[in-house]
């Protein structure tokens, strides 16, 4: 078709498919193999994390890989003499690995898996003096994603006479993605009003205060880490507590991205690291921390198109092929925050809590229901607390409990039948002590992707058609306007121009016609 030319655009675009979860059940057996930790009497409970270190898509499953580690507290054996001060709690550290396929039940090709693991209930208990069992529950959440491209003809140029209907769309098209990592290292150091370090119990950390801004061409991405240390003292063998948090951040380059465009970013620690270092006086008083993060950059386009939806030549003959394409838009991403408080009950009532050592959190998201203009949302922190109890013997104690969460988020233009996905992170908690028992104050944060499913109406090409001439005719005709119809309806079908009906009926350019108006048509309509 030498005569006109053909303009066409593609769009990338994030399609969600499915989600959903499978339960693992998690079992195991470890022994204490180093002599350097004492017999086992009584185990107080466990501090576990499950990360994903693999996943790939074979054919319509999904391979999942990942490592479980977990911290177990215990009372030990030892007897405490006058020369030998000890505490009779420990921690010993046991790895383990996990597998699962996730049956996806998908056909579709390009498709992208987001898994997230969960344990949604652990629990260790005491075998003998060095064995013990570990049994539990671990959730695989997943998200199945189509990304495609697909192209479609955005305008007609070249023929004088070749007529364009147009309409405005918005489109949430893939402009960037791009994986990046992000090194952290801290060195803690314990003053000297606390005791050297003897034993590193536990190294926990944890992302918070998540920032993510696109202007033209470059993305910037920040975050905190708060890195939270138990450790043993030792010469009074007590639990010590240090803390210290880091920023992190890095810009990153994306063509064709600008700050008017919609970002997202999912950050995960996948590697850490520390050790116990001598200071100037040759005492154990400095820890180095040395961690990764790796992190996801989206950035979706939310412009306004203009979309060619009909075209003819009063002169020539072509024809439009049309296509439609089911699409996923996102309806909105922003993030929110809800507040998680309770009580929890120690387990010896005999036992009176002194103080609050160390606190640890992991949000999850039980339930969501999504309703016209808003989403509910229950989940739990899975809390983990080690606290001082008084007294001399014995005299620490750990407490794992969930603390509820509810919400009712407000989503302007939200429906119930539009795809809702929560990723929820731990964005602060505290503990303190209330009367006999521990209470917990948690901030969760939540990144809320809002998605509706569309079928739209393409014109994805142009063939030629007859080499008949179109030919004018003499005659006028004085037509009535039915319900519904437009001016570029009554141009297209009597072969004539919109340009043209208003010039001879003396109407205003871009305006309406009402049904039982009569317009004065030239030629004669082409069937």
């Amino acid at each position: 078709m030498s005569q006109i030319d053909v303009i066409k655009e593609s769009v990338r675009y994030e399609q969600l498919l499915r989600e959903g979860l499978k339960n693992q059940a998690v079992k195991g057996e470890h022994l204490l193999r180093d002599s350097q930790y004492p017999d086992m009497k009584e185990v107080l409970g466990v501090d576990a994390k499950a990360t994903i270190t693999n996943q790939e898509i074979v054919g319509d499953k999904v391979m999942v890989e990942g490592n479980l580690d977990y911290i177990i507290f215990y009372v030990s054996k030892e007897e405490i003499t006058d020369d030998s001060p000890t505490n009779k709690i420990h921690s010993v550290i046991f790895n383990d690995k996990f597998s699962n396929y996730l049956d996806l039940n998908n056909d579709e090709h390009n498709t992208v898996c987001n898994v997230e693991c969960e344990l949604e209930h652990i629990e260790a208990n005491w075998m003998n003096e060095r064995k013990v069992s570990i049994d539990g529950i671990l959730t695989l959440k997943w998200e199945l994603y189509k990304n495609g491209e697909f192209e479609y003809v955005k305008d007609i140029e070249g023929k004088e006479d070749v007529q364009t209907k147009k309409e405005i769309e918005t489109l949430n098209g893939i402009k960037g993605e791009k994986d990046m990592d992000l090194m952290g290292k801290s060195m803690l150091k314990v003053t000297m009003d606390k005791p050297e370090i003897d034993e590193i119990l536990k190294c926990e950390m944890n992302l918070h205060k998540k920032e993510i801004k696109a202007v033209e061409g470059k993305v910037y991405v920040g975050c905190y880490c708060k890195i939270s240390v138990l450790y043993r003292g030792k010469d009074n063998k007590e639990f010590e507590y240090i803390e210290d948090d880091i920023y992190l951040s890095k810009e990153e380059e994306l063509t064709g991205i600008n700050g008017e465009m919609i970002s997202t970013l999912e950050l995960a620690i996948v590697d850490e690291q520390y050790t116990v270092n001598l200071d100037d006086v040759g005492e154990n008083r400095v820890i180095n921390v040395e961690f990764l993060v790796k992190g996801n950059i989206k950035v979706y386009s939310n412009e306004q198109v203009e979309i060619l939806k009909d075209a003819y030549s009063p002169t020539m003959n072509f024809e439009l092929d049309k296509g439609n394409k089911e699409l996923t838009l996102i309806h909105s991403i922003f993030n929110s925050e809800v507040t998680a408080k309770g009580i929890l009950e120690i387990n010896n009532k005999e036992d009176r809590v002194e103080d609050v050592i160390i606190v640890s959190g992991q949000p999850i998201i039980k339930d969501k229901i999504v309703e016209d203009d808003r989403v509910k949302i229950e989940g739990v922190v899975k809390s983990y607390i080690v606290y001082k109890i008084s007294g001399e013997d014995f005299n620490y104690g750990v407490l794992v409990g969930e603390i509820p969460f509810n919400s009712n988020i407000d989503v302007k233009g939200l429906k119930r039948d539009m795809n809702v996905v929560i990723k929820p992170y731990l964005e602060n908690i505290d503990a303190g002590v209330e009367g006999n028992a521990v209470s917990v104050k948690a901030t969760i944060g939540l990144c809320i992707k809002t998605y509706h499913n569309i079928t739209k109406d393409y014109i994805i090409g142009i063939s030629e058609g007859s080499d008949e001439i179109k030919e004018k005719k003499a005659s006028v005709i004085i037509y009535v306007v039915g319900d519904g119809e437009t001016l570029w309806d009554l141009a297209k079908k009597y072969n004539t121009t919109i340009t043209e009906l208003e010039r001879l009926n003396d109407l205003e350019e871009n305006g309406e016609i009402i049904s039982g108006t009569k317009l004065i048509i030239p030629g004669r309509a082409i069937f």
